[in-house]
């Protein structure tokens, strides 16, 4: 979505330098959460005298129902369920906020004169938030999980994420050609 395009609008900001630490932290992290995520589903596994395998399968049965379980087992369950949550918690937020900024950047570049002065800007922000926690406000239902499952096996695909590229390829093809 041009998350880095649009956090990097200072001119004289060294994007390699960004990029390269950007890069680094993001494999860091996901190198530490994978030691993480199976060494607790080793403990669990232990525990249970079964294979990792059998412990829990991949999707919101790992964050949410086998990874408590793991927690309540070890020993100051309240204080690793809590670290667990809020990290959580923080990275849906950030996730959040980044994506939101670039979409929100990306429609106010295109009428700057409409969405640029400063009380129209907040409303622009507050009615775009409002409309997707509307749109989300599914996901909490009785039937959440569902919708949930609908968006991760059919919007997360390798055939979906290669049309967005292309059509994004494409987009900025046009715009170019027009300038």
């Amino acid at each position: 979505m041009g998350t880095l395009n649009v956090l990097g609008n200072d001119y004289n900001n060294n994007c390699y330098k960004d990029c390269f630490w950007l890069c680094l932290l993001n494999s860091g992290t996901s190198f530490v959460a994978g030691f993480v995520v199976f060494s607790v589903l080793g403990f669990v596994a232990e525990k249970q005298g079964v294979t990792v395998d059998a412990v829990a399968e991949s999707g919101p049965g790992l964050a949410f129902i086998a990874y408590p379980q793991a927690t309540a087992m070890m020993p100051l369950p309240q204080f690793w369920t809590v670290c667990f949550f809020l990290m959580l918690i923080l990275l849906s937020v950030d996730t959040h906020f980044v994506t939101v900024e670039s979409v929100i950047t990306s429609i106010s570049d295109l009428f700057p004169t409409l969405l640029r002065a400063p009380v129209r800007h907040e409303i622009f922000v507050l009615i775009f938030c409002s409309a997707f926690f509307l749109v989300h406000l599914t996901m909490v239902t009785e039937g959440g999980i569902y919708i949930f499952q609908l968006i991760d096996y059919y919007g997360c695909t390798r055939a979906c994420q290669d049309c967005m590229a292309v059509c994004q390829c494409v987009a900025i093809a046009w715009i170019f050609d027009r300038a």
